[in-house]
């Protein structure tokens, strides 16, 4: 399996997340699909960030389209009384700091403070899956090559990610996130599989593809909602 066919799947399974948070909020399965979209983009960008020829590039392309996205998610999810965070493309961006702060710096404990600094920003700024999804992307970049710790430091990443949320919204009775949500949001591991069967090849060159297509979907989302409004 490519990384154009892992892609095309992370870009399938989100848009089943997106139309179950949209239109069919009441049905469970469309959002347990989607848990397979955010790991699989974040091993992406894990890839991007290895194999990128210029990374500063990288990160700049990334941060555009993560404004460009933000008025069409900001609206879509407005439409459905949802007080979004910032977009995922956000988190991605403070993930790719994160991965050139352990490059360039060779002192072990700046190689740990300063990601975990970035991760607890990105946590305080409430970009979509937050300081879990920077540190997801820092493990899928770390052990790129290593299945067998990829597999056991994302079960963590994960499972951690959702129990402690969960537990706390359980303590305090606070918060709009759905106890359910939290539970299913480890079946996020099952996307490891097609990461697993991962092959090294590229396939078809579309480096532009998610970029356009994430605020596209968005505007598309909204303009269903304005016009057909009983939906």
């Amino acid at each position: 399996m490519n990384s154009f066919q892992i892609k095309l799947i992370a870009i399938i399974t989100m848009v089943i997340d997106h139309v179950g948070l949209f239109f069919f909020p009441n049905i469970l399965l469309f959002r347990m699909v989607g848990r397979l979209s955010f790991p699989l983009f974040s091993w992406l960008i894990a890839n991007g960030a290895i194999h990128t020829h210029n990374e500063d590039k990288y990160r700049r392309r990334i941060i555009i389209f993560a404004f460009i996205s933000h008025i069409p998610y900001y609206l879509a999810n407005w439409r459905i009384g949802i007080e979004p965070n910032l977009n995922v493309l956000f988190t991605f961006y403070f993930a790719l700091l994160a991965i050139k702060s352990i490059r360039i710096f060779k002192n072990k404990i700046l190689q740990i403070l300063i990601p975990l600094l970035i991760i607890i920003t990105a946590q305080l700024l409430r970009t979509d899956y937050g300081g879990m999804g920077v540190l997801s992307t820092i493990v899928f970049y770390l052990f790129f090559n290593n299945f067998s710790k990829t597999l056991l430091l994302e079960t963590i990443v994960y499972t951690l990610g959702n129990i402690v949320p969960l537990a706390s919204l359980l303590l305090n009775n606070t918060g709009n996130i759905p106890s359910y949500f939290l539970l299913i949001g480890p079946l996020a591991l099952i996307s490891l599989l097609f990461i697993y069967l991962y092959n090294g090849k590229l396939g078809p060159k579309t480096k532009y593809l998610f970029y356009i297509f994430y605020p596209v979907q968005y505007v598309i989302f909204f303009l269903i909602l304005e016009l057909f409004p009983k939906l």
